[in-house]
């Protein structure tokens, strides 16, 4: 049995406990200290130490780790290794890059374990790597995610709902809301449930654009509005979602991207970073291409307070069109949702992620 400690307690890392690769155990090592003095970062807990003494291999999720046992490194792009600073001071990325590439060539790290080919891409994107050891180390294997059970995907005909979740603005919550005004013009009957909560996913200082839009939430009846605990969208949301839309701006995964294609629902996305490694363009969804801009920079960081008018414009007009197109098609609604579910049955389930991740704890056992 090889014992595998995860550094990170909720989200995918929880999710990948539960479903464990033959032969091995999952645990969660004890936190000994929380962060760290020297290194600052937007990364709750960056650079902790555990208690790693009953594990064989670390498995650090997001954030490194500093170990003398051996340890894999998994995250979604480049740009989370070098999340932090030096005592709060803003630091140039290439020494955050220097001390980095120096933690990730020692010989107890063993691999690098991105969630996709666009976040192992970041490698030379983001930080313009060039040290053969790093690539060497470096993999993409994709995240599992359950099989939904079968009762639970539904297909409605007589009516749409549609579904929205996330941080408002920078996952193009106000194109949402734009594209629906103009969907409902032609189709009445459509509802739209916006997952997001006013204080925590409203993330701006431009306070006009802010009320702008929950004006429009608040007055529209068709619009529902709120978080929902996890386990009312997993049971009872999902199950009754017909489209999903995420036009998200900037994005280092998109989990949430899966789990609607699992529960059979045709997503509308944007075509960033792993999107396109999820989406199969015009069978199981759409994608809008926004790659001419650069997202990246217009939207640093997790606070928006402006929308350049071209690409708001481009990417509403985009949404709204294909919003229509599955509203008006329930068949096509239908056949996109089978294709999600089998993607994530296949690429994207536990048996093919475990397969290669054995292998990779067994490596790094030696």
């Amino acid at each position: 049995m090889i014992r595998v400690g995860l550094t990170e307690k909720h989200g995918m890392a929880a999710e990948q406990a539960q479903f464990p690769p033959e032969g091995v155990e999952y645990s969660f090592p004890a936190v000994v200290r929380a962060g760290s003095r020297i290194f600052t970062s937007p990364i709750k807990g960056y650079l902790s130490k555990f208690d790693l003494s009953g594990c064989d291999v670390v498995e650090s999720v997001i954030s490194p780790v500093i170990t003398e046992k051996p340890w894999v490194y998994s995250l979604a792009c480049y740009q989370e290794a070098l999340a932090f600073d030096y005592f709060g001071v803003r630091t140039p990325r290439i020494l955050r890059n220097l001390f980095m590439q120096n933690l990730l060539c020692r010989e107890n790290c063993k691999k690098l374990v991105f969630w996709s080919e666009a976040g192992k891409q970041t490698l030379k994107t983001y930080a313009d790597i060039s040290n053969q050891t790093i690539w060497e180390k470096s993999v993409a294997v994709y995240p599992g995610i359950r099989s939904v059970d079968p009762a639970l995907i539904r297909f409605n005909d007589d009516k749409v709902n549609i579904l929205f979740s996330g941080d408002f603005f920078r996952k193009g919550g106000a194109n949402v809301i734009d594209a629906f005004e103009e969907a409902q013009k032609r189709f009445p009957h459509i509802s739209l449930r916006v997952c997001c909560d006013e204080k925590i996913d409203f993330n701006t200082s431009n306070l006009r654009m802010k009320q702008h839009y929950l004006d429009k939430i608040r007055q529209n009846p068709a619009i529902t509005f709120g978080r929902v605990p996890r386990g009312k969208m997993i049971n009872e949301i999902l199950p009754d979602t017909d489209i999903y839309l995420l036009p998200t701006y900037a994005e280092t995964f998109g989990f949430a991207v899966l789990e609607a294609m699992a529960f059979g629902i045709p997503v509308i996305s944007t075509n960033h970073m792993a999107i396109p490694e999820m989406i199969a363009e015009g069978e199981s969804g759409f994608m809008i291409d926004t790659l001419k801009y650069d997202t990246e920079q217009m939207f640093r960081g997790y606070v928006i307070n402006h929308i350049p008018d071209d690409f708001k414009i481009l990417v509403t007009q985009v949404l709204t069109q294909r919003l229509c197109e599955l509203v008006e098609s329930a068949e096509l609604r239908r056949r996109m949702g089978r294709a999600g579910v089998e993607i994530t049955r296949t690429k994207f389930s536990f048996a093919a992620r475990n397969e290669k991740m054995k292998t990779i704890y067994e490596e790094a056992m030696g």
